[in-house]
């Protein structure tokens, strides 16, 4: 009897510890993904091609605020197959200083606004593909100069082609100005 009673003891003791840490994790504040003060995060990626160049990228996204805000962040890995010039691949960090949603490329499919990125500052890595990927980002109509190795401001509004509406986005063999996608994933949450 005195082993059962101590295996029943054990047990109770287990479940009091997982009802003590249920409780504690259950009093504490939300916590997202990323951060506590982003209101927006978005994971994307995507094939396709842009004037006949074949390209990919994959990557996310935070924005703070509700339909506009000053604060965003972004990490974007794409690759652009160039022909006799080669592949590129670059990694891009968007510090984003100021962002908006309207009505943008993808607001006839959705019925819903497009994030715009109004300004900022890309880090590109490595800073050798500085200009191909500024060309890049001109080509899909973003707003872009090169203002140093490695380095792109954000000069304007620059449609991303992504909703700014909490759902899952599907959009292959979809084509809008010189871009054609063979695959487009998008997903946003929202809090």
């Amino acid at each position: 009897m005195a082993k059962k009673s101590k295996h029943v003891f054990g047990l109770l003791l287990i479940a009091a510890s997982l009802g003590l840490l249920l409780g504690i994790l259950g009093s504490t504040a939300y916590v997202s993904a990323y951060g506590s003060g982003e209101n927006w995060q978005l994971g994307f990626a995507g094939t396709g091609s842009l004037a006949g160049t074949p390209f990919g990228f994959w990557g996310w996204c935070t924005f703070v605020g509700q339909t506009s805000g000053t604060s965003g962040d972004c990490q974007v890995s794409q690759y652009l197959h160039i022909g006799g010039a080669g592949n590129i691949q670059c990694e891009t960090h968007f510090e984003v200083t100021g962002w908006t949603a309207e009505s943008g490329a993808l607001t006839p499919l959705t019925n819903e606004p497009d994030f715009f990125v109004n300004s900022g500052v890309i880090t590109v890595n490595p800073a050798s593909s500085t200009g191909a990927c500024a060309a890049f980002l001109q080509g899909a109509g973003f707003d872009v100069s090169i203002t140093g190795p490695g380095t792109l401001t954000i000069m304007g509004p620059s449609d991303t082609e992504f909703p700014a509406a909490p759902g899952h986005y599907s959009f292959n063999g979809f084509a809008v100005g010189p871009i054609s996608y063979t695959e487009l994933q998008i997903q946003v949450s929202q809090k």
